[in-house]
This record gives C-alpha cells, sequence and structure tokens, in this order.
C-alpha cells in the first residue's frame, strides 16, 4: 500500500522540466556517413554543455532523411544553446551536407514513463 501512495505522490507532484528540439534533415546523395561523423565530430571535440542528451535518428525506409533530438534541462537553456549553435562553424558544415537546412521543431515534456 505505501509503494502505491508513494507512486501517486509522484504523479501529482509532476515532473522535471524538460525542452527538446527536434531537428529534421535530409543528405545530399552521398554526405549521409559526412552527417553522422559530424556529430561524432561534435561528440569529441565539443561534449554535452547544457545539453542533457542529443541524439541523431536515420530514416529506415529512407536513409538519407535524419532526425536529431537535444534535450535540455529548460527552454532556457535550449534557447542559449542553439543560438550558440547558429553561429558555430560545425552548424555551417551541416547544412553545407543537407538539401534544403534543417527544420526545428520545440517541444515541451508533458508525460514520461517511469
Amino acid at each position: 500500500m505505501e509503494v502505491a501512495r508513494t507512486r501517486i505522490a509522484s504523479r501529482e507532484e509532476g515532473i522535471a522540466e524538460m525542452f527538446a528540439i527536434v531537428s529534421t534533415y535530409r543528405a545530399k546523395i552521398g554526405e549521409e556517413d559526412a552527417i553522422i561523423a559530424l556529430h561524432e565530430d561534435w561528440q569529441r571535440n565539443q561534449g554535452l554543455k547544457g545539453y542533457l542528451s542529443w541524439q541523431l535518428f536515420r530514416k529506415s525506409q529512407a536513409p538519407r532523411d535524419f532526425l536529431a533530438i537535444a534535450q535540455f534541462e529548460s527552454e532556457e537553456l535550449a534557447r542559449a544553446a542553439t543560438n550558440d549553435l547558429k553561429r558555430d562553424a560545425w552548424y555551417d558544415r551541416l547544412l553545407s551536407l543537407t538539401e534544403g537546412g534543417t527544420v526545428h521543431t520545440d517541444y515541451m515534456r508533458v508525460w514520461q514513463l517511469q
């Protein structure tokens, strides 16, 4: 019975704020591996610096299509990281590898399986 009360209390308290930026882009023909390598380079040289996590997904049926999910503790940290990224040569290189640039969509976490 005590366990059930703890779970209910946790739900009532809510979950910690988390903000995510989901980006989609399509690689130019032959540049798929360069996009992956570019993200690996970021990890080696920049690290998370304000990010909780950053993941890159590749579409199974369309391997030129990528989905990146960057998670932050708050919207403010997400905005700061995005602004810093867009001034970085890394971002210019990413754009040069894509068709039509990137599309960014902002999300706020409202539920989480625990």
